[in-house]
C-alpha cells in the first residue's frame, strides 16, 4: 500500500494549498471544478461531487454543480428534495459522514423514520459499466452563517492508499468544506453584485438617453425655424423652454445618480412635521386641476428629523401630482394626513399621501433604484425616501388608495 500523499506534518500546509488554488475565484463554475480537483488531490479520491441549494429556480431542491469520475455524468442533472435520499438528508439534518462500505451506505437508517436513507435515484444514470462502483465516500454539509447551503462529497478512496477514507482525510476535507463554503458564498456575491450593477448600469442609460434624445428633437426645430425668412418668436420661446426643462432634468438626474449610494449620515435637529408638509405642499404649486386637501395631527410636536425629510415630503408630493398628470384628464386630488400613534413603549408620527392617479402596476419594484413608472424620472426618488426614513428607524409601505391610486404611509420615532 502506498503512503498518504497528503500526510501533512502542519495542518496550515492544507490550509495554505487550498486558499492558494481558490480564494479570490468568482467565476463559480471554475471555482467549483477547482475545489473538485483539488480535494480529489489532497485526500486520493476518484471522485468528488458538489450540490448547491437551487432557491432561485427550485426552491427546496439541491442540485449537483460539479462533478468528477461516476459523478461527472450527472453534473446539473442530479437533483435532490431537501430530505431526499442521502444528499437530501446531509442537507437538511446538517450531518456529517465517513461510510466506508457499501453496504453500510444501503443499510443506513434515519433514526427519526426507521427507513433507509440511501435511494440510488441516479444509479441508472452514472455506471457506464453498468454495475455500481461505489467503493467508500466522506460527505460533509457547506455551511456559511449557521445555514446550510450545499453539500461536498468524496467518493472511493484510491486503493493504492488505503481501503477507505481515514480520521485525518475527514480532518482534511472538513477544513477543505470551510474555505470552500467561504469561497463559494464570496464568488455567488461578487456574480450578484455584478449582475445588479449590469442591471444598473443598463437602466440609468436608458433613463439618461430618454432625455438626451430630446436635444435631437430641439435640434431639428430650431433647424426648421432658421429654414424660414422670420423666425416666429413664439416658437423659440417654446424650443428655449423644452432645452430648459431638458437641460434640468438631466442635471437633476446625474445628481440623484452621483449622490445615490453614499452613506447617510444624519444630522438631526429640531422640525413641525406639519409645518415641512404645508410649506412642500405651497412650493409644489399644483395645476388647477389637482386638489389637495390636508388633514393634519394638531397634537404632533416638533420632533428631531435630518432636514433631509423636507426633499423626501416634496419628493413624494411631485410624485402623486406626477401620477395624476400623467392621466387622461390630467385632474385629481391628493390626500395628506398626519397622526399622533401612541404606543405604551413609544411614540410615532404616521404620515399618509394618497393620490387618484393610476397607481402602480402590480409587483412593480417599487422602492428599488431606477424603477419607475415615469420615464422622465430616474426612478431614484422612493429608493432614497425609503433609505431616509429606514434610518430615521421608520417604515414605509406603499398600498391601494382609497381615492383610487397609490398610497405612501411612513412611520418615524417621535425623538423629543
Amino acid at each position: 500500500m502506498k503512503k498518504q500523499k497528503t500526510a501533512y506534518s502542519d495542518i496550515n500546509e492544507v490550509l495554505s494549498e487550498i486558499t492558494g488554488d481558490i480564494v479570490g475565484q468568482f467565476d463559480l463554475p471554475d471555482l467549483l471544478n477547482k475545489v473538485v480537483g483539488l480535494a480529489m488531490r489532497l485526500l486520493n479520491a476518484e471522485v468528488c461531487s458538489i450540490f448547491l441549494d437551487d432557491k432561485e429556480k427550485h426552491s427546496g431542491r439541491i442540485r449537483m454543480m460539479a462533478g468528477s469520475g461516476f459523478a461527472k455524468r450527472l453534473v446539473h442533472k442530479a437533483e435532490y428534495k431537501i430530505g431526499e435520499g442521502f444528499t437530501g438528508f446531509i442537507f437538511e439534518t446538517g450531518r456529517k459522514f465517513n461510510i466506508k462500505t457499501k453496504d453500510e451506505l444501503q443499510n443506513l437508517l434515519n433514526k427519526e423514520t426507521g427507513n433507509t436513507i440511501w435511494r440510488g435515484k441516479h444509479d441508472g444514470d452514472q455506471w457506464q459499466s453498468g454495475k455500481n462502483e461505489f467503493r467508500n465516500l466522506i460527505a460533509l454539509p457547506l455551511i456559511i452563517k449557521d445555514q446550510i447551503f450545499g453539500v461536498i462529497k468524496v467518493e472511493n478512496k484510491d486503493v493504492s492508499f488505503g481501503k477507505h477514507f481515514s480520521e485525518e482525510d475527514e480532518r482534511i476535507f472538513e477544513i477543505i468544506a470551510n474555505v470552500v463554503a467561504l469561497a463559494i458564498e464570496n464568488a455567488r456575491l461578487h456574480n450578484k453584485i455584478e449582475t445588479q450593477l449590469k442591471a444598473i448600469s443598463a437602466k440609468a442609460a436608458h433613463r439618461i438617453n430618454n432625455q438626451t434624445t430630446n436635444y435631437d428633437g430641439i435640434k431639428l426645430d430650431l433647424e426648421e425655424e432658421l429654414d424660414n425668412q422670420v423666425c416666429n418668436k413664439d416658437n423659440i420661446k417654446l424650443i428655449r423652454n423644452r432645452l430648459i426643462e431638458t437641460t434640468s432634468n438631466l442635471k437633476k438626474m446625474i445628481g440623484e445618480f452621483k449622490n445615490y449610494g453614499k452613506p447617510i449620515v444624519l444630522e438631526k435637529k429640531y422640525f413641525s412635521i406639519n409645518k415641512i408638509i404645508k410649506d412642500e405642499v405651497w412650493y409644489a404649486k399644483p395645476a388647477d386641476g389637482i386638489k389637495i386637501e390636508l388633514n393634519l395631527d394638531g397634537k404632533i410636536p416638533e420632533i428631531l428629523i435630518d432636514g433631509r425629510f423636507t426633499e423626501s415630503v416634496k419628493e413624494l408630493i411631485i410624485n402623486a401630482m406626477t401620477a395624476i398628470e400623467n392621466t387622461s384628464t390630467s385632474r385629481g386630488e391628493i390626500k395628506i394626513s398626519t397622526m399622533l400613534q401612541e404606543k405604551p413603549k413609544n411614540k410615532n408620527v404616521v404620515i399618509r399621501i394618497d393620490d387618484s392617479g393610476p397607481g402602480f402596476p402590480p409587483n412593480f419594484p417599487i422602492f428599488e433604484p431606477f424603477n419607475s413608472t415615469d420615464p422622465q424620472s430616474t426612478g431614484l426618488g422612493l429608493a432614497t425616501v425609503k433609505e431616509l426614513v429606514e434610518k430615521h428607524g421608520g417604515e414605509i409601505e406603499v398600498i391601494s388608495s382609497q381615492i383610487g391610486g397609490a398610497s405612501v404611509e411612513f412611520t418615524i420615532p417621535v425623538l423629543i
